[in-house]
């Protein structure tokens, strides 16, 4: 246990020595304060430097008076973590399944980590390593996540940062190829930037020993997420016992007894009971806690898990509800006694709202679940043993409502989990814990209950 709070006091003495600092761009990030900003503090200035390298600001930030060997390092090559390369540098461009990579990639693997070979041809060779936290990871576009690649070519000219040439909206993109004009692959630049807090912290669990870990929610995960509210994960503080033991099982003193961590959930090995489920863009979405996994065809195993922060960086820890709505292609997710509109993966002006908003009574809490029924249009919002239906086109209730859903949806139970519209198929599905029920649209009749495991996520 001393540790953990050796690790966790690291953490806290660092977060204590930082001040957010916004660049004329408008960006954001976090950097340390300048007494402690010297070369001689290998892990701060590397730390320092590495979020300097990958806020990607337009504005390019003062060079430091006193280059450091670990900034040289770092231009001169792209070392890589774990894997079986043995920290070697990534070789551009590497072959592939006979495709030639100038950059990380995440083709071959269905975690989103990005990698890279450290030879020539990884066909032959077979070594690669992951890639360390360098690049911008975008949100919505087209790339699932994928990190921008600078510089990039759009329409002839290149960019070595992120840009709002051809659109209209002024919201900031990037390419995630080297060349848009030829790959057509793009996504969004995250408004939050980087924090090097979760930076810095990062490097210090490598400075106790730490490596990279498979699990997308610790710390120690290979690719940088943009996170609002951080808590140590339980794999982290699984990593650091295995180094130095976990202590004393005595209480250590004064003050709670340290809690678990939270911990990455697994598909198959239990009975997961989803915060939510929707199709959204044609892809059906699992939400359970921080962690999201997809799929486009009902019993295939999902993708995932994925941080739901990725695409929806604004929303906070646990969400209750999520629906589209198809006819203006909006997202909205329910936490509490509010709700998150989205446009793709930006958050709309104004919003969060508090539930009232929409016409909810105000004693009304929390949502358990929604939908919109592609039958009528409408969209039909569950919370305890009632229902609201909501006209998207009117932006208000429908008169005559709450209803009682056992007096509307014969077998339905209350206080669900969430629902589906299942899009063409003509069923709609109820989640309720570990089971579901699947409803035929058009007579309204329950016609079959299973296993969510089963039949959802090809466990």
């Amino acid at each position: 246990m001393e540790a953990v709070k050796r690790l966790s006091k690291l953490i806290a003495s660092f977060s204590e020595l930082t001040r957010e600092i916004i660049f004329s761009s408008g960006r954001k990030i976090l950097i340390l304060t300048e007494s402690i900003l010297s070369p001689n503090n290998d892990i701060l200035w590397h730390a320092y430097q590495l979020a300097i390298l990958t806020s990607r600001l337009e504005a390019e930030p003062p060079k430091p008076q006193l280059p450091h060997p670990a900034l040289r390092k770092i231009r001169k090559v792209l070392f890589t973590l774990s894997g079986n390369g043995e920290g070697k540098p990534c070789k551009f461009p590497f072959k592939f399944q006979g495709t030639s990579y100038d950059s990380c990639t995440t083709e071959g693997r269905t975690d989103g980590y990005r990698w890279c070979a450290t030879t020539e041809d990884y066909d032959k060779d077979k070594t690669y390593g992951f890639c360390p936290e360098t690049a911008l990871s975008t949100v919505g576009g087209n790339s699932e996540g994928s990190p921008c690649v600078f510089p990039f070519t759009f329409l002839g000219n290149k960019y070595n940062s992120c840009t709002t040439s051809g659109r209209s909206d002024g919201k900031l993109w990037c390419a995630t190829s080297s060349n848009y004009d030829d790959d057509r692959k793009w996504g969004f630049c995250p408004d939050q930037g980087y924090s090097l807090f979760l930076v810095a912290a990062h490097e210090f669990g490598h400075a106790l020993g730490l490596e990279h870990s498979d699990d997308p929610g610790a710390l120690m995960a290979p690719i940088y997420t943009y996170t609002k509210n951080f808590r140590l994960s339980q794999d982290d503080v699984n990593g650091i016992q295995d180094l130095y033991g976990p202590g004393s099982k005595d209480k250590p003193g004064p003050g709670p007894v340290p809690t678990l961590g939270p911990v990455t959930p697994e598909l198959c090995s239990k009975d997961i009971i989803f915060d939510a489920v929707s199709q959204i863009r044609g892809e059906i979405f699992f939400f359970k806690d921080r962690f999201i996994w997809r799929t486009v065809n009902i019993g295939t195993r999902p993708s995932g898990p994925l941080l739901r922060a990725i695409f929806w960086s604004e929303l906070p820890d646990k969400i209750d509800a999520v629906y589209e709505d198809p006819q203006e292609e909006k997202t909205i997710f329910f936490s509490g006694n509010e709700y998150w509109v989205y446009s793709s993966s930006s958050l709309e002006s104004g919003y969060p709202k508090r539930l009232s908003s929409l016409g909810l009574p105000a004693d009304v809490q929390h949502v358990d679940a929604a939908f919109n029924w592609g039958k009528n249009k409408k969209t039909y919002i569950f919370t305890g043993d009632k229902f609201w239906r909501y006209n998207e086109g009117k932006k208000k209730m429908d008169v005559g409502f709450p209803k009682l859903i056992a007096d509307a949806w014969n077998g339905v139970p209350d206080s669900l989990d969430a629902v589906l519209d299942h899009s063409t198929s003509g069923f709609s599905y109820f989640f309720k814990d570990w089971y579901y029920l699947k409803l035929e649209d058009k007579s309204l009749k329950i016609v079959k209950v299973g296993n969510v495991k089963n039949d959802w996520l090809g466990c």
